[in-house]
């Protein structure tokens, strides 16, 4: 995998996310539409709902995408020095979904691998870049986590497609990714 391999999935996600959150708009509305109209909650369907299932999709690729890419880089950053590295190279893979080390192991993983690097551009990036990334996606995780929670067992009436929190996640994903192409161009293929 090259970095402009991680780029173009990382930038088919955010493309997915803005997509679904702009869908979520009209699809609100429509949701609240049908269910005005006497139609019970577990019948109605949307554009909305079809869209969403991009947003995996996509996550997934660009997760396996990026995971070989860093598989490549934790290689050589090691063979180069075997200390390099705080993680073995089986969390360049699982450090993103094992529940509880997720929320640190990726940041940890891309800070050694921008150490690794050597140059003075890369060893800059450590601190407030790697902060301000893995902050952002934390945040855009949060921010989607709370809408599918959200929609478990709702009260009456209730619209489960929530507009704000799409385009917070997808504003919250968008200064993800600005830090992240930095980072993925920074440490090359």
């Amino acid at each position: 995998m090259s970095g402009r391999q991680v780029i173009a999935s990382s930038s088919s996600l955010l493309a997915a996310v803005w997509i679904v959150a702009l869908a979520s708009i009209p699809g609100a509305q429509n949701y609240q539409d049908q269910l005005a109209a006497g139609k019970a909650a577990d019948q109605i369907v949307t554009a909305y709902d079809a869209m969403t299932v991009i947003i995996p999709i996509t996550m997934i690729s660009s997760w396996v995408i990026t995971s070989r890419w860093l598989n490549g880089l934790h290689l050589a950053a090691t063979n180069t020095d075997p200390t390099a590295m705080r993680l073995k190279r089986p969390w360049v893979f699982w450090s993103w979904i094992v529940p509880v080390v997720s929320l640190w192991f990726p940041k940890n993983l891309i800070e050694d691998l921008l150490k690794a690097d050597g140059s003075t551009e890369a060893k800059a990036m450590v601190g407030k870049d790697t902060l301000t990334w893995w902050l952002t996606w934390i945040g855009f995780a949060l921010v989607n986590n709370v809408g599918i929670v959200s929609a478990f067992n709702p009260p009456d009436g209730y619209v489960p497609i929530r507009p704000e929190l799409e385009l917070a996640g997808a504003c919250l994903l968008t200064g993800a990714y600005l830090v992240w192409i930095r980072i993925v161009k920074t440490l090359g293929d």
